[in-house]
């Protein structure tokens, strides 16, 4: 993307947040209900794995997925069957539901967007930018949010415009400009969302470290 592209793009950015009335993208859809969940059947409780079993379990998991890259976007979609796996090892995740509500579904514009030819090879650019995930989160949020995330999409050098974002003191001051906006809030900063296998996982060992630590406390 040229430098009067890229300058074009946060003119068209900005003078979106001056129209009227605003308009804000909706909110990621959550999951309305938990997967289902493997039946005890009456049979003793099984011994909670190790945390290094759990974790080779999930890397083996996402390991097997067709089509599936380090860094690409995770949906609770994919692992909601990851969950019933650690289950049947012997580990009930307890906070498995909060867990999938930070994650977007497969049928969240964003998700959609991200599974296209045109979407994969944008998001494996963005993927290896800070926070890239997170700014197209806050982007949805504003005025023609979906329509600039599928310009940049559409563009052959469109993720530049993220990179800019999140790479740049240029960016880091636009972000500061965007989040004294009503819907730019923390522009700059983490969602919160779960996007990637690294981020997944981390959550994962923590929640681990959590729960098991409260069960030897409750012995």
């Amino acid at each position: 993307m040229s430098f009067i592209s890229k300058w074009c793009l946060i003119g068209s950015i900005l003078t979106g947040l001056c129209s009227l009335p605003l308009l804000q993208a909706k909110e990621p859809q959550q999951p309305s209900s938990l997967p289902a969940v493997v039946p005890d059947n009456g049979m003793p409780d099984q011994k909670v794995p190790e945390l290094s079993e759990v974790m080779t379990i999930a890397r083996e998991y996402f390991n097997s997925q067709k089509g599936y890259e380090s860094g690409d976007l995770l949906t609770n979609n994919r692992v909601k069957p990851l969950f019933r796996e650690l289950q049947q090892a012997g580990w009930k995740v307890k906070a498995e539901k909060h867990i999938l509500k930070r994650m977007h579904s497969a049928s969240d514009f964003l998700a959609a967007q991200l599974s296209t030819p045109k979407g994969i090879r944008f998001m494996r650019k963005i993927a290896k930018m800070p926070g890239g995930y997170d700014r197209l989160d806050h982007l949805l949020k504003m005025p023609y949010g979906k329509r600039r995330i599928k310009e940049f999409i559409d563009s052959p050098g469109g993720y530049t415009m993220i990179e800019y974002m999140t790479t740049t003191k240029g960016g880091k001051n636009l972000g500061k400009y965007l989040s004294q906006t009503k819907t730019g809030k923390g522009f700059n900063q983490p969602t919160g969302m779960i996007y990637t296998e690294t981020e997944f996982l981390q959550v994962l060992k923590e929640t681990y470290q959590l729960e098991t630590a409260k069960q030897k406390r409750q012995k």
